[in-house]
């Protein structure tokens, strides 16, 4: 898929693949499988990357709680994402450091990315392209 974002590629109907992490899904969005980031969110690392070492500091952790927590938002996503075939995405921006759409998974009604921040052990962050 050309990494262009269009008006028209807003809202709709994804196939989840994969939960890479608490904040990170690969999807298929018509017939094209893409990579996305969860909007106004930031969940803890899943592995000690530089990242991680960085979180643990600036919230008073062990790298070991933060990747624990890394591990705990994602099982919480893919639990979800599993429980759930209606799930549509509503594109906010494009990553182009990643290659990586931005966005809002919803389920029905279900604000994915707020929930995440309720229920997931995710923060809120504003995404600065």
């Amino acid at each position: 898929m050309p990494f262009v974002f269009a008006a028209d590629f807003c809202n709709k109907k994804i196939i989840i693949t994969k939960v890479t992490d608490g904040d990170t899904v690969k999807g298929i969005v018509d017939g094209q499988e893409i990579s996305i980031r969860l909007s106004g969110i930031d969940c803890y690392e899943t592995s000690k990357r530089d990242r991680a070492y960085k979180q643990a500091y600036l919230n008073k952790m062990t790298i070991e709680d933060v990747v624990q927590k890394g591990k705990d938002s994602k099982i919480i996503l893919t639990n979800l994402l599993k429980s759930n075939n209606n799930i549509t995405v509503k594109f906010t921006d494009i990553d182009k450091r990643y290659k990586r759409y931005v966005g809002i998974l919803y389920s029905g009604e279900l604000n994915i990315n707020e929930y995440m921040i309720q229920k997931g052990g995710c923060m809120c962050f504003e995404y600065k392209n």
